[in-house]
């Protein structure tokens, strides 16, 4: 098709209006069904001015090939009855492909149809297949234009980055990203060069913008080091405690979370190997400085890992000599898109947006071959054989995933029996049916299967990966599952889908609680949960048979992690959805006129871990506390704990002297389970907007606890111990 494609350009050149139909028809004919995009591309512009009806004659004689759907769909032509939105659906049904610049024309058609919703959702999916940066210079115009308006964001951010190069080049692919995470990202992009000034001069620009989130961007030559230092120790401490001393004033000054990138490494070192083998070497500090830095940094501090972005793009891609020297850009154009995915990557983290579930298809993504028609002898899995040997890599890393708190599903077109038997039988499986939270397989469509393993899990869509080799069944879900994130591998080879998984970053942690060490087996536990509620006569017998204790307990370093994960992540029973980094969670929890507490729930088979979180601030005046955050894990659903959480809180006011406590109900599209709690323990609604409705309580002078089927294991409450 390349000299196919060499003569068409010349014949085009040469050709009139009316022979470019015959060569375009020619050039289709050779193509079959087989998009060659090559070929369709030096076509298009040669038949963008010609009449239209002979594009019109050219679909009707090929109503199956991709190419004249294509040709249709770029061209600005009226076709009649056939507009350029069918004609892009029609493509895209004729082609498995789904070109990223492809995927934005057809969102910029939608957008000029006024179908915003649709174009969002298109160039989101587009975000999602990792393109290259030429395709984010050409969406910056429709993501602006898009994300006015928009309706769907999760979070909101306030994003600074401060560099000590050029970051102009970096913040709209930052943009693009957040918006194809559905974030509201406000961005403040700081003075070239002025790090320090930025954070230190209380008249500065990131000041004013007050930021939640402040990236810091430096490089290799910010470390201004020799070739040869003389004392490494002190040269790496130094500039250790130079970013250290930074990080401390953000904190104190804005409270927010801080991405520090790591140093890169120079491309070029006249020293070669030396540079990283000698004592005082400029490599060897720049590895050292970054390990001081993960050392260092506190919870509210992550470090990106620009060395592996770096490996990963290759110095080819990552340095550019002349755009460093003419305009102090640095990394390159080319690798900056590696780069915003692992910003990207920690500001999901922070946001509490790290996706929770792997589900998993079978046949050819766990296993070479079809079990229902190989049979367990006849699927390639272990040692066996190149293939088998991916399939088992690939096992482990889901076992790897697993251990780290990450839940494993199966969504399987099978027989439930044949999907079983590779688990239970074949000896060089790596997982095992008890590795899964949940196992759908049946002959329903992927779509349906996840929608059940969402209410079973009781998690939202926006929790789960779906990993599958064939490619018309990703698209399924995408379509109609727009939530799910479906792994887009380089082939539909398993050699590509680990390397897939891990990029995309779907399940970054910026750290690890013991409740996520511990989740499968709580879905474990909670399944002899459902059979004894099952077997239990009534709600009060199962709840009475529970045996149940709680606690509310400080918020300290022990805990900290666990309370901003949750702060972060959960939406359904979160009476304000409200979002913070932990300085912020550190700085309510230690305010003596307010309240924070965790809440811990056991029973008898077995914990439930940190569960809850309440915390009240102060008012207008010191006897009345406003609920700023109330949310409950799913998990504690239909267990009185949030009959314990109001009891405590009741408690701790008493013991405080408040007299009055005020909340909140902030609707989102995911917490209409809280609509009416305030009500129902007794609050009254004083105030409504389209945006929240305010309540108030008097305190009584005594009340009686309303959860009859928890024991209070945090012990009777002081006045000073509620005011910790």
């Amino acid at each position: 098709m390349r000299y196919l494609e060499t003569l068409l350009a010349r014949d085009l050149r040469l050709a009139t209006p009316a022979m470019r139909w015959s060569l375009a028809e020619a050039a289709l004919e050779e193509a079959g069904r087989r998009f060659e995009p090559r070929v369709v591309e030096t076509l298009a512009p040669a038949l963008k001015d010609a009449d239209p009806r002979g594009l019109l004659a050219l679909m009707k004689k090929y109503p199956d090939s991709p190419n004249a759907a294509y040709l249709a769909a770029v061209s600005r032509a009226s076709l009649g009855d056939l507009d350029t939105i069918e004609a892009w659906r029609k493509f895209f049904a004729l082609h498995d492909g789904r070109d990223p610049v492809h995927v934005l024309a057809f969102a910029r058609a939608l957008l000029e149809t006024g179908d915003r919703q649709e174009a969002a959702l298109q160039v989101q999916m587009a975000l999602s297949r990792m393109p290259p940066y030429s395709f984010f210079a050409r969406a910056q115009k429709p993501i602006e234009s898009l994300a006015v308006g928009y309706q769907g964001y999760l979070r909101q951010a306030r994003i600074a980055v401060l560099g000590s190069s050029t970051t102009s080049m970096l913040v709209p692919v930052l943009k693009a990203l957040c918006f194809r995470d559905r974030i509201q990202a406000d961005f403040y992009q700081g003075l070239y060069g002025a790090i320090d000034q930025e954070i230190l001069d209380p008249q500065s620009g990131l000041h004013a913008f007050q930021p939640s989130i402040v990236l810091i961007s430096v490089q290799w030559r910010d470390l201004d080091l020799p070739a040869i230092s003389a004392d490494e120790t002190a040269v790496v401490e130094g500039i250790a405690a130079r970013y250290e001393s930074l990080w401390t004033s953000l904190r104190q000054r804005f409270g927010c979370h801080v991405i520090q990138q790591a140093f890169d490494s120079p491309g070029e070192d006249a020293y070669g190997y030396l540079a990283g083998s000698l004592s005082g070497g400029r490599s060897r500090i720049g590895s050292a400085v970054n390990q001081s830095l993960l050392k260092r940094a506190p919870s509210n501090v992550s470090i990106l890992d620009t060395p592996g972005v770096q490996r990963r793009a290759g110095e080819q891609q990552w340095a550019d000599a002349m755009l460093w020297h003419k305009f102090k850009q640095h990394p390159a154009n080319a690798a900056l898109p590696m780069l915003g995915e692992e910003c990207a990557a920690h500001i999901r983290a922070v946001l509490g947006l790290t996706r929770k579930v792997l589900i998993t298809d079978l046949d050819n993504t766990l296993w070479k071959g079809v079990i229902g028609e190989d049979g367990l002898d006849g699927i390639g899995i272990g040692p066996d054989s190149a293939e088998g040997e991916a399939h088992a890599a690939l096992q482990s890393y889901m076992l790897d995933l697993k251990a780290r708190g990450i839940l494993l599903a199966v969504a399987s077109k099978n027989n439930p029996e044949d999907a079983r038997l590779p688990f239970q039988r074949h000896p060089h499986m790596r997982l095992r049916l008890e590795d899964f939270a949940a196992f759908e397989a049946n002959w329903n469509d992927k779509a349906s299967n996840i929608r059940a393993i969402s209410e079973k899990l009781s998690l939202g869509l926006d929790s789960f990966v779906f990993l599958d080799d064939n490619p018309l069944e990703r698209e399924w879900v995408r379509s109609q599952l727009p939530q799910v994130a479906v792994v887009e591998p380089a082939s539909n080879s398993v050699f590509h889908f680990a390397r897939a998984l891990d990029q995309a970053k779907y399940f970054f942690a910026l750290s690890l609680s013991q409740e996520d060490l511990s989740r499968a087996e709580q879905y474990r536990i909670e399944a002899a949960r459902d059979n004894l509620r099952a077997a239990s006569s009534s709600m009060g017998e199962f709840l009475a048979q529970l045996n149940m204790r709680a606690a509310a307990v400080p918020v300290s370093d022990s805990n900290i992690s666990r309370v901003v994960q949750l702060i972060n992540k959960t939406n359904q029973f979160n009476l304000t959805t409200q979002r913070y980094t932990e300085a912020q969670v550190r700085d309510a929890a230690s305010n003596p006129a307010g309240w924070a507490r965790a809440f811990e729930l056991s029973d008898r088979m077995g914990s439930y871990g940190l569960i809850g979180v309440v915390m009240a601030k102060p008012g207008r005046d010191i006897k009345t506390w406003v609920i700023d955050t109330w949310l409950m894990s799913c998990r504690a659903l239909g267990r009185e704990m949030e009959n314990f959480m109001f009891d405590r809180l009741m408690a701790a006011a008493q013991a405080s002297g408040v007299r009055r406590i005020e909340g909140v109900y902030r609707p989102t599209p995911k917490n209409n389970l809280v609509a009416g709690l305030l009500e129902r323990f007794g609050f009254e609604r004083v105030a409504e907007t389209g945006e929240e409705t305010r309540f108030v309580m008097d305190m009584p002078d005594g009340f009686e606890a309303t959860a009859s089927h928890i024991q209070n294991t945090s012990g009777q409450e002081t006045a000073a111990e509620a005011m910790a």
